[in-house]
This record gives C-alpha cells, structure tokens and sequence, in this order.
C-alpha cells in the first residue's frame, strides 16, 4: 500500500485534531518530517510477525 504524502489540507486536519498550532514555517519543517515518519511505519507493516506475544509475558528465566 502506497501512502499519499500529507500535503497543507491533511496537516492542517490533523493539527486541528490535536490542537495544535502551527504556523506556516513550522508546517513547512514537520511535513517533511512527518512524511517519512510515515513511510518508515509503512516499511514496518510489510513484516508479518504472527502472534507476538506481550513483553509483558516474556519470561527470561528460559535461559538459565
């Protein structure tokens, strides 16, 4: 699945969402930013890993 970039609409959505105010310089600096955060997580989503476990359930007494 190929994400659409976020452009000025969908930030501005998204700032509203959160309350957050941005002016037009910090807008142009987090797009960027916010993009290949996203594509990263993208890359992440191809891996299928099954039924992992909660860190939670991790027991490290195995290896003694």
């Amino acid at each position: 699945m190929t994400r659409t970039p976020l452009d000025d609409n969908a930030l501005d959505a998204l700032a509203s969402v959160i309350q957050l105010e941005l002016s037009h310089e910090r807008r142009a600096m987090l797009a960027p930013v916010l993009n290949d955060t996203l594509a990263l997580l993208d890359v992440l989503n191809q891996f299928d890993v099954g039924e992992t476990p909660p860190t939670v359930s991790f027991d490290p007494r195995w290896r003694t």
